[in-house]
């Protein structure tokens, strides 16, 4: 136990090596001779609760005493430690915001008592996730060590407790700085990805305070789960479906622990049905099994026939189903789970690059998400919030950037039928110690077993612009080598394809799938030049989020970046000066509401104009693209389109503009024109939907100022997922002045069904 703790230890602060080991050494010897005074607590009683993913649970969330560093004597874990004088804290909760700006080590403690009645049962203590490892201990008993920031963990304890008497659960958290320039940030042993390494984080990405507000702490809830003789560790559900999708077998695959010295004779009992649409429930499938002491695995198949398929929002309803076990003896419930899943099936096809569901051909119109720094700020209702703003904006699909969001994400994604390309959260460079490349498999495996039973979930990617594909790298670092990391996402890679062979596997989102012109390289107008990828997994550009959010970031004499003071301030909190003036040549104007209002339009135009271009070569080759991206992660100026309070800037609207599912799309290749010029025009119309619209029109009318100079339609037959030039203007005889050329379209009933508009100046030669 002690020598996988030090092991693992080691493996994460390799530069303490020298010192830690004898330190940590003499602190077990004397942790067994020192005692301190008993402490005077009042243990707080605590509820039994129904909870229908397990037979009884028992919350441990709330108030927590807590210590941060290294205690000396380090005997903190002890019942009798006298914590009178620690601070509260709430768990779950990231310490930062809770106004500890720590990073570390943090002790924390928690008493509580647990009734006599529930001796006799199984009973785990789960810990729904801990930032970044974690050493527990229970009455003094040692239980174990974790390391990973976004996995639950449990252990039974039933032998542990005390009934009808104080308890004491003893936490020591750690969530380090690493060692700069010899670890962070190119060879980082700590797998958080963005969330501790990246140019949308506190202090941005190339900065010696990039490590700053720290993400640590128990930042999920704590839970005793309770059973009866035995407990259902793991329910795994694979949906098979035949290629007329007419049948399925929901393969459930269960992992059973039987705590007992003895085997047990138990009926399992797993019932099929709706979890979000209503239909009759199936029959219960019920097997006998015997269950050896230990952990069992056991597989059951229920067949389903005609069954309700899970889609995205845009394509049909997105049914879920569920499927509950219960496991009896002699009629009596031992234990009970839960989970929803969806019959649905997604490939990229490897012949044509697209990508298909349910065996139809799908075109994706997707965002980079990055909720919060602080995982546990983001409740169900904050998701929700966002999940809707997606949809308004006509994503359906969000690629969840080199990190693992909280469980409610994950539902609501499900629920609102949102597809979900997972990244695992590794982003740019680490280590390629063997120890090291063994935890990142390890963790790799824990996130899809973990996140298997999402249907909204269609791609697991390994690695964000590793060291071996982001050359760009060797400007940064002295020791930057071209083959660093190779070796470490192949292995991930070959231990996921043998875990899961329903979903897509990404081996890394590559520097080619992020083409970032107006912003690192190139101008915005690029874009409209013809790619060779057919993902587009990130574009976009900075913007200044609004006045009023502005003023909640900075003070107001530092609220306009005219300084080298002002400027680290700004640079700090994100904003990425470089990019912006000698790139992307936006001007600073003389006023903050200029600068504001430069910096959004410019956002806007880049966003549109590279979404269009992209949706306009769909399939030829681009079959999905990912703006960067939605949400602020924190009080910042970067990407989003929405700041870290949730206010839209522009960007939002021409993303949501862009995104439609029926687009028309006008290319006019510059602003500005001379009298007398002839001003051509290309109108396409883009058709994601799987529906054709016989007897539609197209309308287009151009207004200088508010007159009305052109106007005409067209009928046009929309035929399913498609995307054709359908109309050539050529605009002539036009005086000098701000022109908008607008084009809508609309179904034989009159309908809109998709708008656009585009605006030029016509100037004197």
């Amino acid at each position: 136990m002690w020598k996988h703790r030090l092991s693992s230890l080691l493996r994460i602060f390799p530069f303490f090596r020298v010192v830690w080991v004898p330190l940590f050494i003499i602190g077990i010897s004397l942790t067994i001779a020192v005692h301190s005074t008993p402490t005077i607590a009042n243990p707080v009683p605590i509820e039994t609760k129904s909870n229908p993913k397990t037979l009884n649970s028992i919350s441990l969330d709330g108030q927590w005493k807590f210590a941060s560093g290294h205690l000396q004597p380090d005997n903190a874990y002890l019942p009798t430690y006298n914590d009178r004088n620690w601070r509260s804290i709430q768990v779950p909760g990231n310490w930062f915001l809770q106004g500890q700006d720590l990073s570390g080590v943090v002790w924390y403690r928690r008493h509580f008592q647990i009734d006599r009645s529930l001796k006799g049962k199984v009973i785990q203590l789960v810990f729904d996730g801990v930032d970044y490892t974690g050493d527990v201990w229970l009455n003094g008993h040692y239980l174990g060590f974790h390391e990973g920031y976004f996995q639950p963990f449990r252990f039974v304890v039933s032998d542990k407790l005390k009934y009808n008497d104080d308890n004491v659960l003893v936490v020591k958290v750690n969530s380090p700085v690493e060692e700069p320039e010899k670890v962070w940030s190119l060879h980082k042993r700590i797998i958080k990805g963005v969330l501790n390494h990246h140019d949308t984080r506190p202090g941005g990405a190339w900065s010696i305070r990039g490590q700053e507000q720290n993400t640590g702490g128990i930042w999920a809830p704590v839970s005793l789960q309770i059973s009866d003789r035995v407990a259902i560790t793991q329910q795994q559900v694979t949906p098979e479906l035949d290629s007329r999708l007419q049948n399925a077998i929901a393969h459930v695959d269960l992992t059973i622990i039987n705590p007992t010295p003895k085997p047990q004779t138990v009926k399992l009992l797993l019932q099929l049905q709706p979890a979000n649409f209503q239909e009759s429930p199936d029959l219960p499938i019920v097997q006998e099994h015997i269950l050896k002491p230990g952990t069992n695995q056991i597989a059951i198949n229920i067949p389903k026939t005609d069954p309700h398929l899970w889609w995205t929002w845009e394509h049909g309803n997105p049914d879920l189903y569920r499927v509950n076990t219960q496991v009896l003896s002699k009629n009596k419930l031992l234990d009970r789970s839960s989970t929803t899943f969806g019959f649905r099936t997604i490939r990229l096809n490897p012949q044509s690059q697209a990508w298909e569901l349910n065996g139809r051909r799908m075109f994706l119109r997707g965002t980079n998400y990055i909720a919060s720094q602080w995982l546990s700020e983001m409740t169900r209702e904050k998701y929700s919030i966002d999940l809707k703003l997606l949809q308004q904006a006509n994503i359906n699909s969000i690629r969840v950037h080199a990190h693992i969001e909280a469980a409610e994400f994950y539902r609501l994604c499900d629920e609102m039928g949102l597809l979900v390309w997972q990244d695992f959260p590794l982003q740019w460079g680490y280590s390629d110690a063997a120890e090291f490349v063994t935890e990142a498999e390890r963790q790799a495996n824990d996130m899809v077993t973990m996140l298997y039973n999402h249907p909204s979930i269609f791609t697991w990617s390994i690695h964000n612009e590793p060291p071996w594909d982001a050359t760009w790298m060797k400007d940064k670092y002295p020791d930057y080598n071209p083959k660093q990391n190779r070796a470490l996402d192949e292995t991930i890679y070959n231990s996921l394809r043998s875990r899961d062979s329903t979903r897509h596997l990404h081996l890394a989102s590559t520097v080619n799938e992020h083409p970032w012109y107006g912003w690192y390289s190139g101008k915005w107008q690029d874009y409209g030049k013809p790619t060779k990828e057919p993902l587009i997994t990130e574009f976009g550009a900075q913007a200044l989020p609004n006045r009023s959010s502005l003023d909640r970031i900075f003070t107001a004499a530092e609220l306009f970046p005219d300084t080298p003071a002002k400027l680290e301030k700004w640079k700090y909190h994100n904003f990425q000066p470089h990019e912006t003036f000698d790139i992307a040549k936006v001007p600073m104007g003389k006023t903050i509401e200029e600068f504001i209002e430069n910096t959004q339009q410019y956002q806007a135009q880049l966003t549109q104009f590279a979404a269009e271009s992209y949706r306009r070569q769909r399939y030829q080759p681009v079959s999905a693209i990912f703006q960067f991206m939605f949400v602020e992660d924190w009080p910042s100026i970067n990407w989003g389109v929405v700041d870290y309070w949730r206010q839209a800037k522009p960007g939002y609207e021409m993303l949501k503009r862009a995104y439609q599912p029926i687009l028309p799309s006008i290319i006019l290749i510059k602003q500005r024109w001379k009298v007398g010029e002839s001003i051509p025009v290309e109108i396409w119309l883009i058709n994601d939907l799987w529906k054709s619209m016989p007897n539609s029109k197209l309308t287009y009318t151009l207004k200088r100022v508010n007159e009305v100079v052109k106007q005409d339609s067209i009928s046009v037959a929309i035929t399913p997922d498609s995307g054709k030039q359908i109309d050539k203007l050529n605009l002539s005889n036009l005086d000098r002045g701000n022109y908008k050329l607008s084009v809508n379209v609309t179904d034989s009933q009159g309908n809109l069904l998709g708008e656009n508009s585009t605006k030029f100046d016509v100037i004197k030669s």
